[in-house]
């Protein structure tokens, strides 16, 4: 859960100017969980977000934005620290790149989230694995393996630039895994294999049953069950990329939790990814689920 400072359009002469125009500078509240949580919330879903903001301008702006989009701040807890900010710089084409100020989100930890919150929930999802020191490694297999045990379905994405390293951090966290969901790029560096498919086949190798790698304009693949099928992506204006990654993760869940197949369920992420994109920012961004269910075409005689 981070403040997102929102600046478009920044291109390399903006950089380098002393004084340019923005058609916007917006702030707004985004990080992967968030993101997830603001848009299940739009979708009618029962959500709860567990993450942290400090004492400080920004955390308050978070939580006021939070109880304003519909997210529960019962589990988002006040620290000494700073809030995490990232600055989002958007480029002409809708495409992005991050600074990032990391604060309180960045420092949670395993032992921080209970058993007893834990059995409140059908699903635990987890976003910006490898992005958080103090839950990622041996904190990160151990709160999935603690949902796995008290029946709780798990799902998880990742988060900036992994690396072998974060591999090494991730293997024994994958057996209590549910549902897999990086992007193309990240499931290929994570994996050292050079295709996404390829990539899906390593994670079930290492124990991971259901695989859904987001392509962004290709679509998204679903990797299940021995087979493998690409999903394409709807057309639409495209007016900024940030949180469409995380929409279709929301929709993906949205969809699972009303015991919609796994194809339906990749389709309706796609469709939350497309809507997203249409509008500035990335949480709450997305329509009621039926609305969802109609733009996507399924469930049509």
């Amino acid at each position: 859960m981070v403040c997102d400072l929102l600046i478009k359009p920044v291109t390399r002469e903006t950089l380098s100017a002393d004084s340019a125009k923005a058609e916007a500078i917006r702030m707004l509240v985004g990080g992967d969980a968030f993101n997830v949580a603001s848009n299940l919330s739009a979708l009618g879903t029962e959500t709860t977000l567990y993450s942290a903001v400090g004492e400080d301008a920004f955390g308050a702006f978070a939580l006021d934005y939070a109880e304003k989009l519909g997210v529960s701040t019962q589990w988002i807890k006040t620290t000494d620290g700073p809030t995490s900010v990232t600055a989002v710089l958007i480029h002409p084409d809708g495409e992005r790149s991050f600074v990032v100020q990391r604060g309180a989100s960045h420092e949670l930890k395993e032992r921080q989230i209970s058993d007893d919150l834990l059995r409140k929930y059908d699903l635990l999802y987890i976003g910006s694995a490898c992005g958080i020191p103090g839950l990622d490694g041996e904190g990160l297999t151990r709160l999935l393996h603690r949902a796995k045990v008290l029946d709780c379905k798990t799902a998880m994405d990742i988060t900036g630039n992994p690396t072998r390293r974060s591999a090494a951090q991730l293997l024994p966290a994958l057996p209590n895994l549910d549902f897999f969901l990086p992007s193309a790029y990240e499931a290929m560096d994570l994996s050292g294999r050079d295709s996404p498919g390829k990539a899906a086949d390593y994670f079930h190798e290492k124990g991971v049953p259901v695989v859904a790698v987001k392509m962004g304009g290709q679509g998204a693949l679903l990797s299940a069950g021995g087979k493998q099928e690409v999903f394409p992506a709807y057309e639409g204006p495209v007016v900024d990329t940030t949180g469409a990654g995380d929409a279709f993760v929301a929709g993906f869940l949205a969809a699972l939790s009303r015991g919609e197949s796994l194809p339906g369920c990749v389709q309706i992420g796609n469709g939350a990814g497309a809507k997203c994109v249409e509008r500035l920012g990335s949480s709450g961004t997305l329509p009621a689920y039926q609305e969802l269910i109609s733009f996507t075409g399924l469930h049509r005689e």
